[in-house]
């Protein structure tokens, strides 16, 4: 069965990746990217333990019915390659703020800039579509790629966190300094790359 265009379902693209809505076909990379121990210590969290059918099941109940604590997004490399995740949740009671989270999966995607310029593309598309006045998240203290990654992109740290044994950095942006900033051209995104298809090693670098 040929598998659907994925045209309508882009929400933004850069010269190196593209965000788009979640599709069926993308549970089976979810689940290898959630079950492997290397990508759940980035993310903060154990490994997932579920057996596909059932992760799948749930999986393609989320796609049929949403949820009303998050929004989730596909990654893709610029050539259609699905390369990991990014997620809006905890909304405040108002709906005026959310946390952000982001996992590359494919560890040969990783340290090349590419979630930086995701995050980018989401933040630039988070600021138009949805009534969001500012926007957080938590790094984990040890991943400085990660932490500059974000700086770059106009996060700053306003707390230290202590979550389950580990130390995580609290970093917020607030939109009408992110609008500013791009007006001013600190988010201009770099030319296209050449693909990747070899091991990467070291933090992850969104």
């Amino acid at each position: 069965m040929t598998a659907p265009p994925l045209g309508p379902l882009i929400l933004a693209a850069g010269p190196n990746v593209r965000i788009r809505l979640r599709v069926p076909a993308d549970g089976p990379d979810e689940f290898r990217w959630r079950s492997d121990p290397e990508t759940a210590r980035f993310d903060g969290r154990a490994p997932n333990k579920e057996p596909l059918e059932r992760f799948l099941d749930a999986f393609a109940y989320e796609l049929a019915y949403g949820r009303n604590d998050r929004e989730q997004f596909a990654l893709d490399a610029a050539d259609g390659r699905h390369i990991g995740t990014l997620m809006l949740y905890n909304f405040a009671a108002g709906g005026d703020s959310a946390e952000l989270g982001i996992s590359l999966g494919e560890e040969q995607e990783r340290g090349h800039g590419f979630g930086r310029e995701a995050l980018i593309l989401l933040l630039r598309w988070v600021w138009h579509n949805r009534p969001l006045r500012s926007v957080s998240l938590h790094a984990l203290e040890w991943n400085e790629r990660a932490i500059r990654a974000f700086r770059a992109v106009g996060f700053h740290e306003s707390a230290r966190v202590i979550r389950d044994g580990q130390v995580l950095l609290r970093m917020e942006v607030r939109r009408e300094w992110w609008l500013l900033w791009e007006m001013e051209g600190r988010f201009s995104l770099a030319g296209a790359k050449e693909p990747h298809h070899t091991p990467a090693t070291g933090s992850q670098d969104p």
